[in-house]
């Protein structure tokens, strides 16, 4: 074996985790972005709480333009999941009705679909 590519595998083994990382990030996002729309499909936060009712007693919906619902999804930036808000008053709007889930910690769907990204991408980088 060459020194050559001793080094280049020692340079891909530091960089291991951080590329299996974004990947999990990568095929993270679509999945618990479907979260996300099923909560918004079923008026409620992804903890199963309905939202509250609007100002007359009626349910909420959220689709006036559809413009909400159209761009609410997750976005990996590098190893990281972001929330996109494609709308000036998405931010306002989600605050009251909550379709992602908050600082306290994730819900099930959400730690389940993660645990499924993450085999996947080690189970493929582990296949090679």
């Amino acid at each position: 074996m060459n020194t050559s590519s001793l080094t280049k595998f020692a340079q891909n083994l530091r960089r291991l985790p951080r590329v299996l990382a974004q990947r999990v990030a990568d095929r993270g996002a679509p999945a618990i972005s479907s979260l996300a729309r099923g909560s918004f499909d079923a008026g409620q936060t992804p903890y199963g709480i309905p939202w509250a009712p609007g100002a007359q007693g009626q349910r909420v919906t959220l689709r006036k333009t559809g413009a909400l619902e159209r761009f609410l999804r997750y976005v990996a930036i590098g190893t990281k999941l972001r929330v996109a808000l494609g709308t000036s008053y998405a931010k306002y709007q989600i605050g009251k009705r909550p379709v992602f889930p908050g600082a306290g910690g994730l819900p099930p769907g959400y730690v389940d679909a993660l645990r499924r990204a993450t085999r996947e991408v080690a189970g493929e980088e582990l296949g090679r």
